[in-house]
């Protein structure tokens, strides 16, 4: 007989899965907290993704 259901697991990798987003969040905030950011660039966990497109597009 299994021990967990799948809603449990399923619940149990949402949570998981939040508290690395939030960790990750958190990290890149105090990272850029700590240098001087250029208030032009824009925030937030995929800010980086701009920075990727721009060097794809040349």
């Amino acid at each position: 007989m299994q021990t967990r259901s799948h809603t449990g697991r399923r619940t149990r990798n949402a949570v998981v899965l939040a508290l690395i987003v939030a960790t990750v969040w958190t990290g890149a905030t105090v990272i850029r907290a700590a240098g001087q950011p250029d208030p032009s660039t824009p925030t937030g966990p995929v800010a980086h993704l701009s920075r990727v497109v721009e060097l794809i597009r040349g």
